[in-house]
Parts: C-alpha cells; structure tokens; sequence
C-alpha cells in the first residue's frame, strides 16, 4: 500500500510540473505572439502612410509652438546590394536617425509616450523603388550639458532594406564611377522643418558587406548634404526640405575589356585576312569581310544588352562603332581592288591600303587607350578627394566628441562635494629656556612665549629681510577651513650671528 501511494504521488507531481511547464511555455508564446503582432503592427502603419493613395485625406498637426525644427540626419549604410546598370537601380540596407529637439519629452520614457499623438518629421524616401523590410522605434537621449532647463532630444530610428532608384551618367563606360544617391524629403515646409548634418556621430559604411565586389568598387565614404530645389522648375511656391546620402562605386572595366573590346578587335585585325585572297576574285574576298562584319554586328547588340535604353554614345560603344566603320572601310577596298584590270595596279593598291589601314587602326588603339587611362585616372583623383574630405570630417566630428566627454567628466567632478579639510595640529618646539639680562644689553626683555616660552623659527636671509620691510605677502586663509588658532608676530625678529636662526615676538589668539 506504501509504495502504491508513493507511486501516485510521484505521478501527481509529474503532472504538475508538466502542467507548470506548459503555462510557462504558452505564456511565453503569447507574449512574443503579442510582441510579433505588435511590430507588424507599426510596419503596417507605416507601410500605409507610405503607400496611401491621393484620394485618402490624411490631416498632419503642426507643431503647438510653431518653432522651426532642425532635424539632425545620421546614416550607417550597413550592406550595399546588387546594382543593376539596365534598370539604374540598387539594393541597400539602412540605419536612418533623424534627432530633433523635443520638449514634450521632457522627464518622460519611452513607453510613456504615445508617439502616434505627437509631433513628427515626417520623413519619406523620394527615390523608393520596394521596401523588403522596415522597422521603427523612437529613442529620447537626454542632454549632456548638465543643464536643468535642457530639452531632450528626440530620435527616430529607421532600419530598412529597400531597392532606390539612381540615375547614371554612362558617358566613361566601362570607365565610368557611379553615385548611389538616397534622397531624403519631408512632407513639411522648409520653414517648418530643415534637414542638417548630425555633427555628435559621423555617417558610416560597411564595405567588408557589399555583395557586386565582383563588378564594382566601394569607396569607403558616405557624403551627406542639403538640397535646395528650384522653384521656378517645379512650379510650387512653398519649398520642401531635401537632403541627400551619398556614396560611390567605380565600375571594374576588366570583363568588358577582355570579353568585348579583345574580341572586337580579333574582328578587326581578321579582316586584313582579305589581302592574302588575290584581287581577281573579288567575292571570296567580300565572303571574309562580311562574314567579320556580320560578327562585329552581333557583339554591337552584346553590348548593348549591358546599358539602358540611352540617347548617347559610351566609350565601348565607340570603339564597336569604330570597328565596324573600319570594316566598312576594309568592303570598300575590296570592291574597288576589283575594278583594276592590270594585276600591278591592283597590287600597288592592295599595298597603299593595307599600310593606310594599318596605321589607321594602330592609331585608334593608342588613342582609346590613353583616353581610357585618363577616363580611369581622373576618376580615381575625384574619388580619392571625396574620401579625403569624409575623413577630415569624421576626425572633426572625433575630436568634438573627445573635448565633450573632457568637459562632462570635469563637470561631474565640480559637482562633487570637497572633502572635509582637518587643520592639522602645530607643533612648537620650546627654546632652551634662558634668563633675560636686560642690564648687560640694555633693552627689556620684551619676548612673550606661548605659556611663557620664546618661540625659535628658522629663517633665511631673505625672508628676514622681507619681514624687516613688511613686504612679505600674507597667504589667504581657504574658505573651508577653519582657523582656530591664530598667531601674529608683535615684534622685532632678532637675528643670530650665523642670521639662520632668530626668535620674534608672538602674539596667540584663539
């Protein structure tokens, strides 16, 4: 009977415990149920308020104060994604945080705020293309500048991985560098809001992320500036801030170099394989050169494949233009080679235009590659100066950093109570007591000892002179300690032979 009972009550324990776990795990899915939902939430928000078409009337307060608010802008471009030439578009993943001043926030957290309520920058993306991920929160930093009267500042933080829209100028290409331009813009007047630089924390990249290493170059600078629009071309009588992210790529001319521009010129240099057919037979020598033409053609649309639909010419489209001409040039000789009836006259032509065309095509090769060294020079020079200039802001921005955490830490340290100073006890040493003989110096004996003893000091000669004058300095006592005996001399020091020693006269006060 013993163990049967003992056997049940082990059973009904087990099943408590497994009851308490499962409360405790469901409890536990409910509240990340609950934290889930509510970040879809505000993603649904804020997906709403970015994608809500024009007939939906939305009305926005403006701030009580009517102040105009200086939103401070920070980016860390945490991953640069495939950049797509034909569609101008790129990938990005971002941290945006945008500070303001914020009154309203005063002695108040986070969660005690209802941030739908209050004021907001109102800050959309003017080149969005498609948002994959969005995610929103607000952060209230307090002043560090010791001040009771301080207002808080105010952050709003957007983390996002998105595709954005950039315009390309394709003139260099292959030799080509391209900007990767995010632009910001509010909702808001430019008398209302202005979108600056946040000069407390430096804009950041991470190159070591960028996934088109294999096509492009990353250049380790983020460049941050306002944008002033004219109003005379958007035809609107209000202005709206605009502010733009910045950073750069230089596109790797290797593949198309070694895959388009070598083939083209294969092409070209085969076509002089049409002087080894004799003149008399002028269709085998048109079969080759067409044939080389027709090649030339194909890789035209090669290319063509690569670029957008634009209304200008690239670099390498110049140079399978100039292939093309030339082989043009290489039909027309040909032709023309068969008109002569004598075989000395058609060789003599054979010759001038063999050397002619020789010339002509080694000339285009060394042109097009000093114009691309050029291409590619300058566009390292300018890259160069702009990462420069982000590195001497970035050291700015260090060294404010580093002259503020000085002035924090000496301000904590005036703020701390002194310490208690304890005036230490005097020691006086009592003279060998001697007896005074007025009668065989012919003065009084006018020394007056603390309890009935002269007093010996130690003086130099020039501190004797000092006090002989009077234009010795009197230390000021500090306003914390206290003076609790004070001693005053009363009369003439009286100096020694050796004038290292001499005893004055005191007078004692407590």
């Amino acid at each position: 009977m013993f163990s049967m009972d003992s056997k049940k009550r082990q059973q009904q324990q087990q099943q408590q415990q497994e009851e308490l776990t499962a409360t405790a795990t469901s409890e536990t899915n409910c509240k990340e149920i609950i934290a889930g939902l509510s970040r879809v939430e505000e993603t649904l928000k804020l997906i709403e308020i970015n994608g809500r078409s024009s007939d939906a009337e939305v009305r926005y307060e403006p701030r009580a104060d009517g102040q105009k608010i200086y939103a401070r802008v920070r980016c860390n471009v945490i991953q640069v994604g495939d950049i797509d030439t034909v569609k101008q578009e790129f990938k990005a993943e971002i941290f945006l945080g945008v500070t303001w001043k914020e009154p309203n926030a005063k002695g108040k957290k986070v969660e005690e705020i209802d941030w739908n309520e209050q004021w907001q920058p109102r800050v959309y993306f003017f080149n969005l293309v498609s948002t994959d991920k969005i995610q929103t929160f607000h952060s209230i930093f307090e002043p560090d500048d010791g001040g009771t009267n301080s207002v808080p500042d105010v952050q709003l933080g957007i983390r996002m991985k998105a595709t954005f829209k950039c315009d390309m100028n394709l003139r260099d290409f292959p030799f080509d560098y391209q900007p990767l331009t995010i632009k910001l813009m509010s909702d808001w007047s430019l008398s209302q809001v202005e979108f600056v630089k946040d000069m407390n924390i430096k804009d950041s990249i991470r190159v070591d992320t960028f996934t088109g290493s294999h096509e492009w170059h990353l250049h380790k600078h983020v460049h941050a500036q306002q944008v002033k629009e004219d109003k005379a071309k958007t035809g609107s009588h209000r202005e709206y801030p605009i502010y733009h992210l910045t950073t750069h790529v230089q596109r790797k001319s290797a593949y198309y170099l070694w895959n388009i521009a070598l083939i083209v010129l294969l092409i070209v240099v085969l076509s002089f394989t049409s002087f080894a057919v004799s003149p008399d037979e002028p269709a085998d020598r048109l079969s080759v050169t067409l044939t080389l033409l027709l090649t030339a053609v194909a890789f035209k649309f090669v290319v063509s494949q690569s670029l957008p639909t634009i209304s200008y010419l690239t670099m390498l489209d110049k140079y399978v233009i100039f292939g093309l001409v030339f082989q043009c040039l290489m039909v027309g000789q040909n032709a023309l080679a068969s008109i002569f009836s004598r075989e000395q006259d058609a060789a003599l032509f054979d010759l001038i235009s063999l050397g002619a065309l020789a010339v002509i095509i080694i000339i285009a090769q060394i042109v097009f590659m000093i114009i691309a060294l050029v291409k590619k020079r300058s566009a390292g020079r300018n890259l160069e100066s702009k990462t420069k200039q982000y590195e001497e802001l970035c050291e700015l921005i260090n060294r404010n950093w580093q002259l503020r955490q000085e002035s924090l830490k000496k301000r904590e340290a005036a703020t701390e109570e002194p310490e208690e100073v304890k005036p230490e006890p005097m020691e006086i040493e009592e003279p060998p007591k001697e007896e005074p003989n007025s009668s065989q110096n012919g003065n009084p004996d006018t020394s007056i000892a603390i309890e009935g003893a002269a007093q010996p000091i130690k003086t130099s000669k020039k501190s004797w002179r000092r006090s002989r004058s009077g234009s010795e300095k009197k230390e000021k006592p500090e306003k914390n300690k206290v003076e609790l005996l004070s001693i005053k001399p009363i009369g003439d020091i009286y100096p020694s032979d050796d004038m290292e020693a001499g005893y004055v006269d005191y007078d004692a006060t407590l």
